[in-house]
């Protein structure tokens, strides 16, 4: 039991790792090129085949052109998709990601192939590099801007657009020239373990040389490369075309009775997926995917739902055709499944192809008893998957139990009109804050917090400040509006990446402050963004403080919790903001892993009344009994500063000592000794 929690435990790690939830990402993106491909070649094939059209009409040509650009095309839509998915999520700018993967990729896979002077294309055997090299270079790309010293092009006149791209120009260098190493020897390897540990013997028997090879095919399939072009590209496969029975083509049976609606018997899955519950992400994939699966095309289900890559659903991946195998062909090799020798195309829909390959009704009878099976197999791994991935069904039944009364559902319309007012107005003012914001400069300014026994600088706040073109200087006032619409994701990422920067530009110079900086909470329920923080200030061990206002998290403590664990182990630690302005400070102490806590001024200014004093004091004790490391926030005279000092309180910060500095001015600040 142990040993299976623990597998377990480890796909499911993997299962919501960055690079798996990337993948994840770019193959839906692609949805709308999987859908459009499948179905060109669909009406091309269908119209030929019922006569509609001849090959000799332009309709035709057109059609069959597209559809093979499309083809064609695939393996480069897939690089382009993962590698700026990837890149995003790594941190990389996702542009530059995707252009080093797509340059990458065409350089190694042979898609672009260099003859007599002429560029010819052949996306055949791409397909094998389209997940590998983005990957590859994305984290090449992220490692070279971790520890490649980039401080030649951190000037202060360059815009931040700009410096950004030119931080990129060595890692990008570096992840370019390193996969000329790289690749080599993962080829070397993988060739060594598919040609060498995987059984393929001309010797042997036709249905055995076909098992062999829909092994194989199916986990080429499973690591997102189609596994057809690449076996024919690796082995020698004549024997598909040779009698698995006399007058029966093996090509023959396995397209009509192993592959029931292409690679991995999907038809089966389908069925499945009806038996889910409404509104799951993996009964509305089946649903998209079935006019495409009934003539065997695979791709959707395979990259949408996803099957490559998800360890939930690889062994009835890999259990529905060696079923569908082994029980074909015991049946027919008992004589129980008359069939005739005719020619038939992969495209051919179930059933059709049974009734055109059986001689009776025998063959597509056991095509429905097979799909039965393929259904009670996937079933409950189907389910488990959708369980773990789908919310929104949880939502759902809530929902429905949760009825609106009606005369809050009368006045909904009325409630939409004076929304939609009040949208126009918020959206006329956000459109001011931001062109404001654009016509200005964001700077980080630095308050010192000072040892109040010995009077030392232990660290600096940064603060957000906004410098207009007149050179006056405000606040960031605009934070309100940015946290009403959601916008201040770009905010965020340029307070972290200013700070890195900072941390950079003092560290050139011998300077090694420790500084804290404030992000929206959101911040601390953002998988990717933890990560980014974790991989930008990895060179700068417990020089990071984040501030988190303590009222924010109350929905969602466990995710919050497991970040700042995450943080604290890249040597990140996590402040308690503005406490004693909210409701949830003691439930905050109380389940969040954090040690360090900031006192609010407006808590400070309460103990000018007695109860105010006493309740300062009690929350302080608390705080010391707990361990906490605490800083007075707001001091702006001496009486405050000795009240706090009485308490036993170390570290305080406020314009008693000085206010926000400029980063040159905060770096060669010393502190006034107070007495």
């Amino acid at each position: 039991m142990l040993a299976i929690k623990h597998i377990n435990g480890v796909f499911t790690q993997f299962a919501h790792s960055r690079y798996i939830l990337s993948l994840r990402e770019a193959f839906i993106a692609l949805l709308p090129y999987f859908v459009c491909s499948a179905l060109a070649i669909l009406v091309l094939n269908v119209a030929v085949n019922f006569s509609f059209i001849t090959s000799a009409d332009f309709i035709y040509k057109t059609v069959q052109q597209s559809s093979l650009v499309i083809l064609t095309l695939f393996p480069v839509m897939v690089v382009i998709s993962v590698g700026y998915h990837l890149s995003k999520n790594l941190g990389n700018s996702a542009v530059v990601g995707s252009i080093l993967g797509l340059v990458t990729f065409s350089i190694h896979s042979d898609f672009l192939i260099f003859s007599d002077g002429i560029f010819t294309v052949d996306g055949t055997g791409a397909s094998a590099y389209a997940v590998l090299v983005p990957s590859l270079s994305s984290y090449l790309l992220m490692l070279g801007r971790r520890f490649i010293p980039m401080s030649f092009f951190d000037l202060p006149l360059l815009s931040e657009f700009l410096k950004e791209k030119l931080l990129l120009i060595l890692p990008f260098a570096f992840a370019f020239f390193a996969l000329f190493l790289i690749l080599p020897i993962i080829e070397s390897v993988l060739h060594f373990v598919v040609v060498y540990l995987v059984p393929v013997d001309s010797q042997s028997s036709v249905a055995l040389q076909l098992f062999n090879r829909m092994l194989i095919i199916h986990g080429f399939w499973f690591f997102g490369v189609h596994g057809d072009n690449v076996y024919s590209m690796m082995f020698e496969q004549t024997f598909i075309s040779k009698d698995i029975f006399p007058g029966l083509s093996a090509q023959t049976f396995y397209d009509t009775f192993v592959l029931i609606g292409g690679t991995g018997g999907f038809i089966g899955l389908i069925v499945a997926s009806f038996f889910l519950a409404k509104g799951s992400h993996e009964k509305n994939i089946a649903r998209i995917s079935l006019p495409f699966s009934l003539f065997n095309f695979c791709e959707i289900i395979l990259f949408a739902l996803p099957i490559f890559l998800n360890p939930l659903l690889l062994i009835p991946f890999i259990l529905v055709p060696c079923f569908n195998f082994v029980v074909s062909y015991a049946m027919i090799s008992a004589g129980a499944v008359g069939y005739q020798d005719v020619s038939i195309s992969w495209m051919t829909p179930t059933i059709i192809n049974g009734s055109m390959v059986g001689t009776d009704l025998v063959a597509p009878i056991l095509q429905v008893f097979l799909i039965i099976c393929n259904a009670c197999i996937y079933y409950p791994f189907l389910r488990l998957s959708s369980e773990r991935n789908n919310y929104q069904l949880a939502f759902n039944k809530l929902s429905s139990k949760l009825n609106m009364s009606e005369r809050f559902a009368a006045k909904s319309e009325q409630r939409f009109i004076e929304q939609q007012r009040q949208s126009s107005v918020s959206s006329a003012h956000l459109t001011h804050v931001l062109n404001t914001i654009s016509q200005s400069r964001l700077a980080l300014y630095y308050q010192p917090q000072i040892d109040i026994q010995t009077g030392h600088v232990n660290g600096y706040e940064g603060l957000l400040r906004l410098i207009k073109r007149d050179g006056s200087i405000t606040g960031p006032y605009f934070l309100e509006t940015l946290v009403a619409h959601k916008q201040t994701d770009i905010i965020d990422r340029w307070v972290i990446e200013q700070a890195h920067r900072d941390l950079m530009q003092w560290s050139n110079v011998g300077f090694k402050p420790t500084i804290s900086i404030n992000v929206n909470p959101d911040v601390l329920t953002n998988k990717s963004m933890i990560n980014k923080i974790c991989d930008l200030f990895i060179d700068f061990p417990d020089q990071l403080k984040i501030e988190i206002v303590e009222s924010s998290y109350l929905t969602q403590q466990t995710l919050v919790t497991e970040h700042i664990e995450k943080l604290r182990e890249n040597n990140i630690e996590t402040v308690l903001d503005d406490f004693g302005t909210g409701y949830s400070s003691l439930s905050m102490l109380a389940n969040l892993p954090v040690k360090h806590v900031k006192l609010d001024r407006q808590f400070l200014l309460q103990c000018e009344q007695p109860a105010g004093r006493v309740l300062y004091q009690q929350v302080t004790q608390i705080f010391a009994k707990l361990g906490f490391s605490v800083v007075a926030e707001g001091i702006e005279t001496e009486a405050e500063l000795a009240w706090v000092k009485s308490l036993g309180i170390e570290t305080a910060q406020g314009w008693l000592y000085a206010p926000a500095l400029p980063k040159n001015e905060a770096q060669h600040f010393v502190p006034k000794p107070i007495e």
